[in-house]
């Protein structure tokens, strides 16, 4: 919006609302060094600003916020972000066990509060892969999810050694 003023110069305004929630759209006026309204272009002295001590009479608003806004807020403050330890599992093999090897770790991990962030992989002779799976969990948990891991692993190939007799 721009406004011409007494020497014929157009100066750029940019109205906002009153910060005493008066209700009036003002703008800073630099010649008069003040705030005029915008629709009467005459200096805004607010009402809701006390003139002894600049005190502001607080009105109450009814500015509620959908449902929606804030479902979970609660639930994060309450509970602070642990903090977290990056690790990485090397999985190497047939890409079948690959496969069971990442499902079995990725859900581990998410049982422990962490998450799987990425993988490289480099595929070998004999249809055989290297997987380098990066993760982070709650610190203290990396020797629990090793543990687990290795259980799970070491009890798949029991099994599979069991059924090949």
């Amino acid at each position: 919006m721009s406004l011409s003023n007494n020497n014929n110069t157009t100066a750029i305004i940019n109205p906002k609302p009153c910060n005493y929630n008066c209700g009036t759209r003002i703008y800073w006026n630099t010649s008069e060094n003040a705030y005029f309204e915008v629709f009467a272009k005459k200096k805004h002295i607010c009402p809701n600003r006390s003139k002894s001590n600049n005190n502001v009479v607080t009105q109450t608003t009814t500015n509620t916020k959908p449902s929606y806004y804030n479902k979970f807020a609660k639930q994060y403050q309450q509970q602070p972000k642990p903090k977290m330890s990056n690790s990485l599992e090397l999985l190497s093999g047939p890409i079948e066990d690959i496969q069971k090897k990442y499902e079995i770790l990725s859900d581990i991990v998410i049982d422990l509060g962490g998450k799987t962030h990425g993988s490289q992989s480099h595929i070998a002779n004999n249809n055989s892969i290297s997987l380098i799976v990066y993760f982070e969990i709650p610190e203290g948990k990396r020797e629990e999810m090793k543990r687990k891991f290795d259980i799970h692993i070491n009890t798949k190939l029991e099994n599979r050694i069991q059924i090949n007799k």
